[in-house]
């Protein structure tokens, strides 16, 4: 369901001038899944690298993964061509998407997925700061205060023109200088920035990238969808969450063996629907704290 988003990071790295300036930013970034539960709270590192035209937010750990993949299937390409075997280190990470922000229209592209739906949304979000007079020292930069609202959230970032960028985490942007901490009004969603250097080709395993365009036949494949086209496709999957399994188990010439959790194998279409259809419904129900509430509720 993920290999194809797995990879993307570095099929889109690919396609930047080797040799351009770049910088890395680095943030904590600390959200809360379920927000009738105060134990929910998940931690994962971001990246920033700004490029001249581009920037790319992503993952640490994701990134980690598809190096550490895309390596795997090279290497398997070349031992047994016509057998190739994926394993995924999902449980190390929790953020999945990529999000391409280009320079200066700040049109945005938020590479992700609905369950077996790989999408690009495309967007340029215009997002309204009001900028106050409040300043104090964040992480040894000179920082001052702005709101906004954004997603169905009120924010508050802390920008400074220490660092001349007008990017920031996620999909914000906009500031006379970049975001270094950013938190929304109930604190379920909180970006720090913790580090910061200059990029080298090798900060982005460029043979691996090269090898997988030469060899390895795992290009992402996306459906281009506005906002508003995410969001019905989004809330479909949570009236019927199991309408992916439904529609393979419908095809004749397909079968499926499910191990559950506690060891039990399934095979029977019926229990293999249930069995979808309940721990599914369980996810949405607990994930349901997203960054951008106007997306995924009604």
């Amino acid at each position: 369901m993920m290999k194809h988003i797995l990879s993307l990071i570095l099929i889109l790295l690919v396609s930047l001038n080797l040799s351009a300036q770049g910088n890395r930013f680095t943030y904590e970034y600390q959200f809360r899944i379920d927000s009738t539960k105060t134990d929910s709270l998940k931690k994962e590192f971001m990246n920033l690298d700004i490029f001249p035209t581009k920037s790319y937010f992503y993952g640490q750990a994701q990134y980690a993964s598809d190096s550490a993949m895309n390596h795997s299937i090279i290497q398997q390409r070349k031992s047994t061509p016509n057998s190739i075997s994926y394993s995924s280190t999902t449980d190390e990470w929790n953020v999945s998407y990529l999000i391409e922000k280009s320079y200066p229209s700040f049109k945005t592209n938020w590479f992700t997925n609905i369950e077996q739906t790989n999408m690009i949304v495309e967007e340029t979000p215009v997002l309204q700061w009001n900028i106050l007079p409040e300043t104090q020292k964040i992480e040894n930069y000179n920082c001052q205060k702005a709101t906004a609202n954004f997603g169905g959230r009120t924010w508050e970032a802390w920008f400074s023109q220490d660092l001349p960028f007008t990017d920031g985490p996620y999909k914000f942007q906009g500031l006379p200088g970049l975001i270094v901490k950013l938190e929304d009004k109930t604190k379920s969603h909180q970006f720090l920035l913790k580090g910061n250097k200059k990029l080298k080709a090798e900060d982005h395993s460029w043979d691996y990238i090269l090898a997988l365009q030469n060899e390895a036949d795992n290009e992402f494949q996306g459906v281009k969808v506005n906002p508003a086209q995410y969001k019905k496709l989004f809330m479909s999957y949570k009236n019927d969450p199991a309408k992916d399994i439904k529609l393979d188990l419908a095809n004749p010439n397909n079968s499926m063996t499910v191990t559950t959790e506690s060891g039990a194998k399934l095979t029977s279409n019926p229990e293999i629907i249930k069995y979808f259809e309940e721990s599914m419904a369980k996810k949405y129900k607990t994930v349901n704290n997203q960054l951008e509430l106007n997306l995924h509720r009604k």
